[in-house]
């Protein structure tokens, strides 16, 4: 299963990259149509948005299905290994139920603003939002599948 997450989070990562890639360029041109011939797009600045906000999000789902979240493991680091490995599953236990209440609470703020457009742009901001649900659904199947993986592991050492 830990090929799925290093499959995954490499799909990911390069699409998030081309999302910042096409932010980028639209920024550049948004800054050369309006400082060589005037020309402003009002919906601009609503749609950089938008990507910026799923960028941040997949980049995080990125992070955290490659462990490379900063963690402040001093206190883990005290501990026996096999102790370790338990406060990693209590650990991923606890993350499980508040990325489930992330997504929930994500749901349920995206479909309130599926109602209300953005600035200057007639799309529903409820896209944006719905980058919470989304992400943090991908992070609880990551998190599963690490605790499924501990379970696995102890179960074939016990035998």
């Amino acid at each position: 299963m830990k090929s799925w997450i290093e499959r995954m989070s490499g799909s990911l990562e390069w699409f998030v990259g081309g999302l910042f890639l096409a932010l980028f360029l639209l920024n550049i041109l948004r800054i050369a149509l309006r400082y060589f011939f005037g020309i402003a797009w009002l919906w601009e600045p609503d749609f950089s948005r938008l990507l910026f906000i799923w960028i941040v999000f997949i980049g995080a789902t990125v992070l955290y299905a490659r462990k490379g979240h900063l963690v402040v493991d001093y206190f883990l680091n005290q501990t026996k290994p096999k102790n370790r490995e338990r406060m990693h599953f209590i650990i991923d236990l606890v993350t499980a139920i508040f990325l489930g209440t992330l997504v929930l609470k994500g749901i349920e703020v995206a479909k309130v603003r599926m109602r209300i457009p953005f600035d200057t742009w007639d799309f529903p901001t409820g896209y944006a939002y719905m980058a919470v649900p989304i992400c943090g659904a991908i992070m609880i199947i990551v998190t599963l599948v690490r605790m499924g993986d501990f379970l696995w592991d102890r179960r074939k050492n016990e035998h």
